[in-house]
């Protein structure tokens, strides 16, 4: 039974990981561990010589280092990122995705929000390098067309305008909409080095969990 229940409280916080609910399944989980702990203590023979209160504890200790790799590695390839705003989905974030490598264009990332103000998830156009053009209907990036809401724009917006992406930047559409009232342009480059990691997947509401 106790099996059974580990299991499930296990699988749950995986589930719900990046949700509030992920630690009531993972003290669960660390719970039933323990008492598991101290029931097969007490069938040792020995293990009357062993106060109840030491076995919890060693039990809790014990249930806390197995479960902490696999904690240390969620933080580092599944961070749950949440941005200003609370009607958005928060995010989890890959911050390993980065430490050899440039974000590439189609990909989501999680900008640190200290360049621009923004901390939100946000999708890759384009990177150093590349040849961007706003035709006054839509964006170009080396001559192809990329997916932009074209209302997204500025009061004295430009009817046309091309440029090159600096080197070790990237031009980013962010998740986060701009305020009533907030002037911002619907697309913004930052240095690489602003970007946290790779934003993989929406981790709530779960009903809307799913893979970018």
């Amino acid at each position: 039974m106790m099996a059974g229940a580990y299991a499930g409280s296990a699988v749950g916080a995986a589930l719900l990981w990046g949700t509030p609910s992920t630690w009531l399944f993972l003290v669960a989980a660390i719970t039933v561990q323990t008492l598991s702990w101290v029931d097969a203590a007490r069938l040792n023979p020995f293990s009357g010589l062993t106060p109840t209160p030491v076995l919890a504890a060693t039990g809790a200790g014990l249930g806390l280092a197995l479960h902490a790799p696999v904690l240390a590695i969620l933080t580092l390839v599944a961070w749950p990122s949440y941005g200003p705003d609370p009607d958005e989905a928060p995010y989890l974030v890959n911050r390993l995705a980065y430490k050899d490598s440039l974000p590439v264009p189609g990909q989501w990332v999680w900008l640190d929000g200290s360049a621009t103000g923004i901390q939100s998830a946000a999708r890759v156009v384009a990177v150093g390098g590349q040849l961007v053009e706003w035709t006054g209907r839509r964006w170009l990036v080396d001559g192809r067309e990329v997916a932009n809401d074209p209302s997204r724009g500025l009061a004295a917006y430009p009817r046309r305008w091309r440029f090159r992406v600096p080197s070790n930047h990237v031009l980013l559409d962010p998740e986060t909409r701009a305020r009533p009232g907030e002037d911002r342009a619907p697309l913004i480059a930052v240095e690489s080095g602003h970007v946290i990691g790779r934003a993989w997947a929406r981790c709530a509401p779960f009903w809307e969990r799913g893979i970018l």
